[in-house]
């Protein structure tokens, strides 16, 4: 091997025979179709030449992932203290110990202002709060109660939900699983964000082919979900593309045709499947579209059941503000916000299970529901001014709940706890290295297998951590 001096300092290089010159070139040139390879096909497939099985058998073809965004509550949804009754109106006991938060000071005890019952065979004690969801597929639903991280403000945790870190750019979930599977449907993205309340996110050093492509919420005068600047193809773009691909062939591989001919491809499948309105009306009903409250939610989730049916891997609907996301944020009025968010979404949530389960997809689809962190059981109040009682939650990234539902994951199911009054995970910890290597072993990936090669260095999702929950595999 060449001294690294010498092959930074072309004075001090040896000059190459024309041999040596052909050889280092034909490697060059199959490492530019190696590339193309492996962005059409994905990392496993292109690894092993076949369909992605470089690691083990899938469980599930797609993920389709509910982010409730603002930090639902699972001390008022699906993590039962009944220690909050107990302690109403005073302190914590000694034996808890609140960390330091940033936006306010925390009050004595708040107990949960919602009804709480057994939902289902399987006995699961949980809140009024989403009576479509508990009352018809509360025992297909799996629990994580013990989710916990440390970043306590919404921007570092949806980050850390999504990446796996609070402060650094990261590719996300979704970003890793397209690179490591690529796409199902060469028509469509593998990976798309609906309705986000940041549509940029970046995938850091993956290339930007592997970024979730959002689709926007509706405008003031339409109710349809849309993508910007989506239009009917024409055979003018078809003969522009095969004009710069006939170039590409001479002069090698542009990253960006992929890009552009996607989008070409898109125009010609993508506006059937976000015309809503050519939906049956028992479709609309069972996603409550055209109703007060859960319209727009709804056609987000039909939009997403209609995507995952047209091979989209990974997507991701959120309910959220267009602007600061954050709708489950309640730090005050707790019980009128969650109710009204509730409302909204619950519905077409279960509308969406009810219809993957009808059409066998949610054999080998996986559904996620849950928010960047929880809530703290002690009220908030913002001293040094008013000091008055806020009747809200603070933010609690320390112990709280997501569910699962569909393929791979065990129905009725419930794995780790908190604490008596549901500030701390203390049973079974979950991770989120350990969420994100649970989901990618769910879609036949080894989360330390999968990996991208940047500044010196193999990255990947989960970093040097993370480990699967077997506990949760059905």
């Amino acid at each position: 091997m060449n001294n690294p001096s010498s092959i930074l300092c072309p004075g001090h290089c040896q000059p190459h025979s024309r041999r040596d010159w052909l050889k280092k070139s034909f490697l060059g040139l199959g490492a530019v179709a190696a590339a193309d390879l492996f962005s059409r096909q994905g990392w496993l497939e292109a690894a092993t030449g076949a369909p992605p099985r470089l690691h083990h058998r899938p469980a599930a073809k797609r993920i389709i992932y509910i982010f409730l965004e603002g930090g639902l509550s699972q001390l008022d949804s699906y993590d039962h203290k009944p220690a909050l009754a107990k302690y109403a109106g005073k302190s914590l006991p000694d034996s808890i110990r609140p960390p330091d938060f940033t936006f306010a000071k925390q009050g004595t005890v708040i107990p949960s202002p919602f009804g709480w019952q057994h939902w289902g065979d399987s006995g699961t004690y949980a809140s009024d709060l989403f009576p479509e969801i508990n009352g018809r597929f509360i025992d297909d639903l799996c629990f994580v109660h013990s989710l916990h991280h440390q970043s306590n403000d919404h921007v570092t945790a949806k980050r850390v939900l999504h990446t796996g870190v609070p402060i650094e750019i990261r590719p996300t979930l979704g970003s890793w699983l397209v690179y490591g599977l690529g796409a199902m449907n060469e028509n469509l993205p593998a990976y798309i964000d609906i309705t986000p309340s940041d549509p940029n996110r970046p995938t850091a050093f993956l290339p930007g082919k592997f970024v979730g492509t959002a689709v926007d919420r509706p405008d003031k005068k339409s109710s349809r979900l849309a993508w910007e600047n989506l239009e009917p193809a024409f055979s003018e773009q078809k003969r522009h593309l095969d004009f710069i691909r006939e170039i590409e062939r001479t002069q090698g591989v542009d990253p960006q045709l992929d890009e552009m001919e996607l989008a070409f491809r898109m125009q010609t499948e993508a506006p059937d499947l976000l015309h809503l309105d050519n939906a049956s009306e028992a479709t609309k009903k069972l996603y409550g579209i055209d109703e007060d409250h859960t319209d727009e939610f709804g056609r987000a989730l039909l939009l997403a059941r209609r995507f995952s049916e047209a091979g989209v891997r990974y997507i991701t609907v959120n309910h959220a503000t267009a602007r600061y996301g954050n709708l489950w944020d309640q730090h005050s009025e707790l019980e009128k916000g969650h109710h009204g968010n509730a409302k909204a979404v619950d519905k077409p949530i279960a509308g969406l299970l009810h219809d993957l389960k009808v059409r066998g997809m949610l054999d080998d689809t996986l559904v996620i529901c849950g928010s960047e962190f929880g809530r703290t059981p002690t009220f908030e109040f913002f001293d040094g001014i008013t000091g008055r009682h806020q009747n809200g939650r603070d933010h609690n990234p320390h112990g709280f709940t997501t569910w699962f539902a569909g393929a791979g994951v065990k129905a009725g199911y419930h794995h780790g706890a908190t604490d008596d009054f549901g500030y701390y995970a203390v049973k079974d910890k979950v991770g989120i290295h350990d969420f994100h290597a649970t989901l990618l072993h769910l879609m036949g990936v080894d989360h330390e297998a999968l990996t991208y090669f940047q500044g010196g260095r193999d990255f990947r999702l989960t970093d040097v951590y993370g480990r699967v929950v077997d506990d949760i595999l059905a």
